[in-house]
This record gives structure tokens, C-alpha cells and sequence, in this order.
């Protein structure tokens, strides 16, 4: 099985969480919607729900890549969420 999200040091991290701020990291938008929607189930398991207007998305790219991605949306499910720069 190869490892979800990305490392840090000698640690494989794919969610990061500060009180109510939840940051899902992924190498891609696939594996991206997969923890998503997997989150999302166990936050509606405890009665939570997502808050569409405050949740954002960002790709974060090396310098030297050559995609040129525009600002856009990416949608889950019933979720339209905005890309945003930076946090």
C-alpha cells in the first residue's frame, strides 16, 4: 500500500487539526476527495457538519512545476469549495 498524504521528517501525515481547523493533506485531487468524503462521514457520525462558506482548498506545487492551474472550485458531492492561494 503506498503511503496517504505527504511526510515530515520521519512522520507520513494526511490530516492536520488546530481546535475547529481540520487541514486535509494529499498528493492528489483523487486521493483528496477519497479523505474528504471519509471525513465527512465520521464528522456526520459525531453530528458535525461541513461549513461550505468557511472551507478552502490549496494546491501546493514545487516551484519548478510547469502546470499553470488557475483558481477554480472543486466539487464533493453536494460541496462546491473554493481554491484560495494561501491560508
Amino acid at each position: 500500500m503506498v503511503p496517504r498524504g505527504i511526510k515530515i521528517g520521519k512522520e507520513q501525515l494526511n490530516v492536520s487539526a488546530y481546535a475547529d481547523d481540520i487541514a486535509l493533506i494529499e498528493k492528489n485531487e483523487i486521493e483528496t476527495r477519497k479523505l474528504f468524503v471519509d471525513m465527512e462521514n465520521t464528522a456526520r457520525n459525531f453530528g458535525l457538519q461541513i461549513n461550505q462558506e468557511e472551507t478552502k482548498y490549496m494546491i501546493e506545487e514545487r516551484k519548478n512545476s510547469l502546470k499553470k492551474n488557475k483558481i477554480g472550485h472543486l466539487k464533493i458531492k453536494n460541496y462546491k469549495f473554493e481554491r484560495v492561494e494561501n491560508f
